[in-house]
């Protein structure tokens, strides 16, 4: 743990950038990211998710490469939000972020997707198509349940994974007007939740992989 240069607060080694005032902890001359990094985990929100799925979809789409989107929810949730009060809980958020980061390639992109219900993270795979989602939400998988965390009486977690993928021959219905980045970001994370949701049903610890459907 080192201390932000700027505001005085605890910043874990590994990240870039302060989860309290945003500030870089590489380069002291840029901007703060207010209002596109998580102030709890230190990574991308859901609104720079959402914007970055857009941008990639419509490059996969025009130039017919594969993209897919995970969304990593942690398993038993609600009994771990029970038994951890905030501080652990949000070390615990803080714990699997850095692990989530370790676990991907120099060019996917980790966020976390601050909405209501248990805690999800959002992960970007350019240039990845099903066989390869299922792969690295695997690898994931397998990093988590390996781990073992410093948060309470939950040292040993699990994460299940739900992907939705475009695939390289996808190609809109409307050839003359490209769908705009809105949509593009929410049928494919909505894709990515439900997947996860069809294998819930099945049990924890499980990867869920969908295709993207117009």
């Amino acid at each position: 743990m080192t201390t932000c240069w700027y505001c005085s607060s605890d910043v874990p080694e590994t990240f870039h950038y302060c989860p309290s005032c945003g500030h870089s902890q590489i380069d002291r001359t840029s901007s703060p990211l207010f209002g596109v990094v998580d102030t709890t985990t230190g990574i991308w929100n859901s609104k720079f998710v959402n914007a970055l799925v857009g941008q990639e979809a419509n490059r996969a789409v025009r130039y017919r490469r594969p993209l897919s989107v995970l969304v990593v929810e942690l398993d038993h949730a609600e009994h771990i939000h029970n038994e951890l009060d905030q501080i652990q809980l949000d070390g615990l958020m803080r714990e699997m972020a850095e692990r989530l980061g370790q676990a991907v390639r120099d060019t996917d992109t980790v966020g976390f997707l601050d909405a209501e219900g248990p805690p999800h993270f959002a992960i970007v795979l350019p240039e990845t198509d099903e066989q390869g989602a299922a792969l690295a939400a695997d690898k994931i998988r397998r990093s988590i349940a390996s781990h073992d965390f410093s948060t309470g009486a939950w040292k040993r977690i699990t994460v299940s994974c739900g992907a939705a993928t475009i695939d390289a021959d996808y190609r809109p219905k409307d050839e003359a007007g490209v769908m705009n980045r809105r949509e593009y970001s929410g049928n494919l994370l909505r894709e990515a939740q439900h997947a996860l949701e069809s294998g819930r049903a099945a049990g924890t610890n499980r990867t869920t992989v969908g295709a993207y459907r117009s």
